[in-house]
C-alpha cells in the first residue's frame, strides 16, 4: 500500500511520518509538501501513486483536492490534525 504524508513545507511534519512508516514491510511512503517552498512539492504524479494520503492540517486537504480535482477525486485522505506550533 502507497501511502503520502503532507504538509506545508516538507521539513519535519510529513518527513518524520514518513521516516516512521518507511521500514514497515507493507508499505511504500513518500511525503511532500503544498507550499511552493517545499522541500519536495506534491504534485499530481504523486498523489496517483498514493493509496491513502494524510494531511497534517484540514487547509492542507482544502489546497490538494483545489488544486487536483480529478486526481484526488475518490482518493481516502486523513486529516491527522497535526499543527505547528
Amino acid at each position: 500500500m502507497n501511502l503520502l504524508f503532507i504538509c506545508s513545507r516538507n521539513l519535519w511534519r510529513s518527513p518524520t511520518a514518513e521516516a516512521i512508516y518507511k521500514s514497515h514491510p507493507e508499505y511504500s511512503v513518500k511525503s511532500a509538501g503544498t507550499e511552493p517552498s517545499a522541500r519536495i512539492r506534491v504534485n499530481a504524479k504523486l498523489i496517483n501513486w498514493a493509496d491513502v494520503i494524510f494531511v497534517m492540517e484540514k487547509r492542507h486537504k482544502g489546497r490538494i483536492t483545489e488544486k487536483f480535482p480529478a486526481e484526488t477525486e475518490g482518493k481516502v485522505i486523513h486529516v491527522l490534525d497535526i499543527e505547528i506550533g
